[in-house]
């Protein structure tokens, strides 16, 4: 995944865009900017800050997307084509998004950059409480206004899904994901803890919340060794307002996407071709060779369940994969 500059956007042509002017736009950055900047990067405010990092169609000066906070110094934002739009129009479209916008003159973070940081750490604060409240109707308009939403990623092992969500988790912080914990019935291994990888059962525990119909879907991987989403979890999970992420086999993406409907994406990530997928578990080397061939025969019978999914992102081409990725997930939670 390309990481030259820094950052990622939300797709491949404006990743291009971003890399023919930033390279020089940080080169030439003015005076005000660059002292700035040596305040805010490293974490030295407790956060991460991203310099030109998109925001839909936009690109500030300096965003904390954690706190949803954008910072510009004499002037307005970038935009990826080119074009004027007044400062209120795009001041609109992106507190519509949750986030706050801080602007300062070159003069003030040259001659009063302590109460220009003491600002930022005010709004960065009040952002916390923000957040903490997102469930209010009155309060800011973030995307969990209601409660969280749902995101369900299937594929056929070695399609690269682990990869593109572990990205998107780790990119993108300001979507607020978080993974259904599931409950199993095997029991910890080293450090685990109940409530935190898992929900550790018996087998005959999980049995009676199967015949409760606790589960929103289960699994038996092996005698006595079930595996499920509990729906009593989920729902505590949306309540915080996270977006919750359900890594599934098909079936049980399937079955999640019926419950919740829309309220529920649902996201296929498919390889180019069975052979090209039978190419990587090769060169994975974790597998003998007869393992590869049944993973390679399920993978061709889980194929014929991408039809059931909203969307089906084909990685051939991984940073191209993630970008689509992250453009379907944030239109989801950004525009409920």
């Amino acid at each position: 995944m390309e990481k030259k500059y820094g950052y990622m956007t939300t797709d491949g042509s404006v990743y291009r865009v971003l890399l023919e002017n930033a390279k020089e736009n940080r080169k030439y950055a003015t005076t005000a900017e660059a002292m700035l900047w040596e305040m805010l990067r490293r974490n030295n405010l407790g956060e991460r800050f991203r310099r030109q990092h998109p925001i839909g169609n936009y690109i500030p000066d300096f965003v904390c997307l954690k706190k949803r906070l954008i910072i510009e110094v004499d002037g307005g934002y970038h935009h990826l084509r080119c074009q004027a739009i007044d400062d209120r129009e795009r001041d609109n479209n992106l507190r519509k998004l949750g986030y706050t916008i801080l602007r300062f003159s070159n003069e003030e973070v040259l001659h009063q950059i302590k109460h220009v940081i003491q600002i930022i750490k005010d709004n960065m604060e009040r952002n916390n409480v923000n957040n903490s409240s997102q469930l209010n109707p009155c309060g800011t308009p973030l995307l969990w206004r209601g409660g969280g939403r749902l995101l369900i990623f299937s594929a056929p092992s070695g399609s690269g899904k682990s990869t593109i969500i572990g990205w998107l988790m780790k990119e993108h912080p300001e979507l607020n994901l978080a993974f259904s914990i599931s409950c199993t019935s095997r029991a910890p291994r080293g450090t685990e803890q109940n409530g935190v990888e898992y929900f550790f059962v018996t087998p005959d525990e999980f049995r009676e919340r199967i015949a409760r119909d606790e589960f929103l879907e289960y699994e038996e991987v092996y005698e006595n060794r079930f595996y499920g989403t509990l729906k009593e979890q989920v729902e505590r999970q949306r309540e915080k307002g996270q977006n919750v992420m359900f890594d599934v086999d098909v079936k049980g993406g399937v079955n999640i996407k019926r419950h919740y409907a829309d309220e529920a994406l649902s996201i296929f990530i498919q390889p180019p071709s069975v052979e090209e997928l039978r190419r990587r578990l090769v060169n994975r080397a974790t597998d003998a060779p007869e393992v590869i061939e049944q993973r390679v025969n399920k993978a061709a019978y889980e194929l014929t369940f991408a039809p059931q999914f909203d969307h089906v992102v084909v990685n051939d081409d991984l940073q191209k994969a993630c970008q689509e990725v992250y453009r379907l997930v944030s239109d989801f939670v950004n525009h409920p």
